[in-house]
C-alpha cells in the first residue's frame, strides 16, 4: 500500500508543476505518435498508435495498441494513457521530459491450459526526445512501477484458480521507443 501511494505521488508531480503556472504560454496542438515498447512484466514487445495533445510543457497521448508478433495460441492488446513534462519546453533540438502512464493490458492465452489475464500498470519515469524538423520529434524513455493482474480460468487446478486486481501486486520495467508528429 505505501508504495502505491509513493509511486501515485511521483505520478502527480508534473501535474501539480503544471497547474502552479499562471500564464497560458501558447494554444495546443494535435498530433499523432507511433510507440513502441518492451514490458518487462509481459517480455512483449508492442506496438500503440496514440493521439497526442501538446500544451505550453504538458503532453497527453491516449494510444491503443497490440502486439505485432502474436503467437497463434496468445493475443495481447493495449490501452494507455500518458502525461509527459518537459520542464524546459520542447523548442531546442534535445528534450528531456519526466512521463507517467497508466496501461490496460488483455492477454489471452489460449494455450494446453488456456488463461485471461487483465493487467494494470501505474508507471513512471523519464526519457528525452529529438527534434527532427518543425513538428516531428523521435524519442525514447524508460520507467518503472507497479502492476496487478485478476487472472481467469475454466481449469479446475490449483494452480489456475482465479485472482482479483490487488490479490497480487509486483513492480516492472519498462522501455519505450516514439515518433512523433503534430500538425
Amino acid at each position: 500500500m505505501i508504495r502505491s501511494i509513493v509511486i501515485i505521488q511521483i505520478l502527480l508531480f508534473p501535474v501539480v508543476l503544471q497547474a502552479q503556472k499562471t500564464d497560458m504560454e501558447n494554444t495546443g496542438e494535435l498530433g499523432v505518435s507511433l510507440n513502441t515498447g518492451f514490458n518487462g512484466e509481459l517480455y512483449a514487445f508492442q506496438v500503440a498508435p496514440s493521439l497526442v495533445y501538446l500544451k505550453g510543457n504538458s503532453q497527453f497521448e491516449l494510444g491503443m495498441g497490440f502486439n505485432p508478433f502474436d503467437r497463434a495460441d496468445q493475443t495481447l492488446l493495449r490501452g494507455d494513457i500518458s502525461y509527459k513534462y518537459f520542464p524546459n519546453g520542447t523548442e531546442r533540438k534535445f528534450n528531456l521530459y519526466l512521463v507517467s502512464q497508466l496501461a490496460i493490458i488483455h492477454n489471452q492465452r489460449n494455450a494446453y491450459y488456456p488463461a485471461t489475464y487483465n493487467y494494470l500498470f501505474l508507471n513512471a519515469g523519464y526519457g528525452f526526445q529529438i527534434k527532427l524538423f518543425d513538428g516531428a520529434y523521435l524519442g525514447t524513455n524508460v520507467k518503472m512501477g507497479t502492476f496487478t493482474y485478476n487472472k481467469s480460468s475454466e481449469n479446475p487446478h490449483e494452480g489456475f484458480q482465479s485472482t482479483g486486481f490487488f490479490d497480487e501486486t509486483g513492480f516492472n520495467l519498462d522501455f519505450q521507443l516514439h515518433l512523433n508528429y503534430f500538425f
